[in-house]
């Protein structure tokens, strides 16, 4: 299995783009970086992404676990959104005619996300809900069991959009039977149930897996199974499954795909194990170190 990292550089990579903090090449073109200048990079690959996923900044120190000031980055609203303008502009630019883009935004945020991206001369596609057991409950409010992700394109109907590898099985409630007696669109699965493959929709409640539960944190955060780990588990962690999703509709195998806050990796890893190339950023050097050992242990295993 050859070895896998964060920035796959292919052959596109100017001199700009050596002013990021090299951590390592491959000699088989996957590297991994700490980003330092974003902009610079971000201009080299002017028209080139098939997609594009985007989340949150992280700057913090996450080798002692203390996130308190997690969603404290930013001084103002104001900050907060004319840095995220920027880098949507940024995308804008990066991805190709075709391109896409998905943005995971807590709800709170969306309704500022929404303008931005217009702003910015996206198409929201979409904007899906993500169903997530995760978050402490309140005394005086209703948990929090959600998060919003956009789903955008540079076109407004050119782009790609895989459909048939998306679809949901889903169990059958009126297995009809053609004239001549066999199963219309529907068949008997390994547990015996009747399903049928239907159409994906915009409400996720299959990626439900409790956070701390995840095999992906497993794989590098101390937990009381895997107590001989030394990392701590990244608190904005998405399921890989969630993250494959999108992939497989909105990118084709050998296309590039680009993630500007890596975080804890995953969209490297499952790019990697869906024949996509990829280009993830992190200014932190301790989500380089979740990477690392996550592909020891995932990527060597898959």
């Amino acid at each position: 299995m050859k070895r896998f990292s964060e920035f796959i550089l292919e052959a596109r990579v100017s001199q700009a783009a050596t002013k990021a903090h090299k951590l390592g090449l491959t000699g088989d073109g996957h590297g991994y970086w700490i980003d330092k200048q974003q902009k610079r990079v971000a201009r080299t690959y002017k028209g080139q992404l098939e997609f594009i996923s985007g989340k949150k900044k992280n700057n913090l120190d996450l080798s002692s676990g203390d996130r308190d000031d997690w969603d404290r980055q930013w001084s103002s609203l104001e900050d907060y959104l004319s840095w995220t303008k920027t880098y949507l502009e940024l995308a804008y630019g990066q991805l190709k005619p075709n391109g896409s883009l998905y943005l995971c935004i807590s709800w709170q945020n969306s309704p500022h996300i929404h303008l931005l991206l217009e702003e910015c001369n996206f198409f929201i596609q979409n904007r899906i809900t993500w169903k997530r057991d995760k978050g402490r409950g309140s005394q005086k409010n209703w948990k929090s069991m959600h998060e919003d992700i956009f789903f955008c394109t540079k076109h407004p109907s050119d782009y790609t959009f895989n459909v048939d590898d998306v679809k949901i099985k889903k169990k059958v409630l009126a297995p009809y039977k053609t004239e001549t007696g066999e199963n219309k669109d529907w068949w008997i699965d390994q547990d015996g149930q009747k399903v049928r493959l239907t159409y994906p929709g915009n409400l996720w409640d299959d990626f439900c897996v409790p956070y701390w539960s995840m095999h992906e944190v497993k794989s590098y955060a101390k937990t009381k199974k895997t107590p001989h780990n030394t990392l701590q588990k990244h608190n904005t962690q998405k399921p890989k499954d969630l993250v494959k999703r999108c992939i497989l509709a909105s990118s084709n195998r050998g296309d590039l795909v680009v993630d500007y806050f890596s975080g804890s990796g995953t969209t490297a890893i499952a790019s990697r194990e869906l024949d996509r190339n990829s280009v993830v950023f992190d200014i932190n050097k301790t989500c380089i170190d979740i990477l690392e050992t996550r592909i020891k242990s995932e990527i060597t295993a898959h």
